[in-house]
């Protein structure tokens, strides 16, 4: 039986959610997806989110959330192949796939919503975790966006491949900006707290950060060539910081890493929580991502709040991202031209100063206030039966 509020005639919304993202070390769409669940006000009495995984989730307590955990090895294969009988065990009115693919097994007259984060599964094989990774994307991506009543996605670059790759309506796409988190903010950081995590990681300034799963799209060959082929006088006061765990075909970066002729100065740190990471960024002296294809990209949105300047690929969602705010690189261009812009940051206070200015004010257009309170507005209307 459906749940009612006070008033008996105000029904209570069931909205399922795809909540395989919802892990202790999370990434992009984790992060996404717990901020908005974070920031569900609890005097919004419209409706209930239902979480389902095959694994328990990582999320604070929040109110108008329930969970249903169905234990299985592979996510993926739960998710396409058996989520639905638990899913349509639930008398639901709206069910939200957070990763853009669909259950098999809905029911038909359940209404759908999707995000697509990116259409990395289109770039080729160099860009997503496997060749299955690509193959069940374009072949049960299409499935989803024409099963969807609403699409919704994270920048213009995306929304744009959407519509290109898919031929969906502009109409049909709706562009929420996700947002940053109070704690990365630079007012929020305090420095006695950022030494301590400096020393915890055993991380001397100054240096040098990349942050981002450890994986071929992220270009940190790029990087590390920049790096090897800096002036000399800083090749000897530069560390470079890794941040993030390892990915898929890591093993030929471990081969990079190990003959690095700089090796000895460049620290990897693996995965860094949410609660360390700001000061990471506020001790470094910039974030260099030369990310081959990002849909957003919260490391750069991260770092700018945090006051430290950005040098970033000028592709896909990147360059939409960033902005004037940070200095904008060709990722797949000559690795002098990164060399360079890590000089000209390095060696100049000025221009330092200035991109940390332009950067904090770039990120107050990014509020997780604003996405949630957008994003489950939307949940809600197409869930009462409204026009997507």
């Amino acid at each position: 039986m459906r749940g009612y509020t006070g008033n008996w005639l105000e029904k209570v919304m069931q909205i399922g959610v795809d909540a395989r993202s919802l892990l202790p070390m999370r990434t992009g769409i984790g992060t996404y997806l717990v901020e908005i669940l974070q920031h569900l006000s609890p005097t919004d009495t419209r409706g209930c989110f239902r979480l389902f995984s095959h694994r328990p989730v990582d999320i604070p307590a929040v109110p108008l959330v329930k969970t249903h955990i169905h234990p299985a090895r592979w996510g993926l294969a739960w998710y396409l192949f058996q989520s639905w009988r638990s899913i349509n065990s639930v008398e639901l009115d709206l069910f939200w796939g957070v990763q853009g693919l669909m259950p098999f097994g809905l029911r038909r007259q359940l209404p759908v919503v999707v995000t697509i984060p990116d259409c990395v599964h289109r770039m080729g094989v160099g860009y997503a975790p496997s060749a299955l990774y690509n193959y069940l994307h374009r072949l049960l991506l299409p499935v989803s966006v024409r099963r969807a009543q609403k699409i919704l996605t994270i920048s213009r670059f995306v929304a744009g491949e959407i519509h290109q790759y898919y031929d969906v309506p502009l109409n049909q796409i709706e562009v929420i900006s996700p947002g940053v988190s109070d704690h990365f903010f630079r007012s929020n950081i305090r420095e006695e707290k950022t030494q301590a995590v400096l020393e915890k990681y055993r991380i001397l300034r100054p240096f040098i950060m990349a942050v981002g799963t450890l994986e071929p799209r992220k270009n940190l060959r790029t990087l590390l060539q920049a790096f090897a082929i800096l002036p000399l006088d800083l090749r000897g006061v530069y560390h470079l910081v890794l941040a993030g765990k390892m990915g898929w075909h890591s093993e030929s970066l471990e081969i990079d890493l190990r003959s690095h002729p700089l090796c000895s100065r460049i620290i990897r740190t693996g995965y860094i929580s949410a609660h360390d990471l700001p000061h990471l960024y506020a001790g470094a002296d910039m974030l260099v991502f030369p990310s081959l294809y990002e849909g957003f990209g919260f490391p750069a949105l991260e770092a700018m709040a945090a006051g430290c300047p950005v040098i970033a690929s000028s592709t896909s969602g990147l360059g939409e991202l960033v902005g004037s705010a940070g200095i904008l690189v060709d990722p797949y261009g000559p690795v002098l031209e990164w060399a360079r812009a890590i000089e000209k940051v390095a060696r100049s206070s000025s221009l330092r100063d200035e991109l940390i200015k332009k950067g904090i004010s770039r990120t107050r257009e990014y509020r997780w206030s604003v996405c949630a309170r957008t994003t489950v507005d939307l949940l809600y209307h197409i869930a009462g039966g409204g026009n997507s």
